[in-house]
């Protein structure tokens, strides 16, 4: 199945961990994997910002759920639950705030 794999992987590694996690070449590989991952999430949030954040909305909902995660350390589902509150209440069909025919129509914008 799916997840057969990564459980064999899991229960082959066990009995090896407790003398790898001593080692301290391994442990410079895993900083250095954890450091590549950290860098792919970067990259993904950059190509995602060119083709998702459309208007003004969509920027002040990813701006404020990056700042939730990293400054203020909130847990992913409280961040994934207040973007998802933002973006139903600054979508077009709703409020229409933070489009910029809202701040247009308003004479927030020129």
């Amino acid at each position: 199945g799916l997840f057969g794999p990564g459980v064999i992987l899991i229960f082959a590694m066990v009995p090896f961990w407790a003398r790898l996690r001593h080692v301290q070449s391994f442990k410079a590989i895993l900083k250095g994997v954890n450091a590549t991952a950290i860098g792919f999430v970067g990259a993904a949030c950059v190509t995602l910002w060119e083709s998702a954040i459309i208007d003004a909305a969509d920027a002040m909902i990813f701006c404020t759920a990056l700042t939730m995660a990293v400054v203020f350390g909130v847990q992913a589902p409280y961040v994934v639950i207040t973007g998802g509150i933002m973006g139903a209440i600054l979508h077009e069909d709703a409020l229409d705030l933070g489009q910029q025919s809202y701040c247009i129509r308003n004479g927030i914008l020129d």
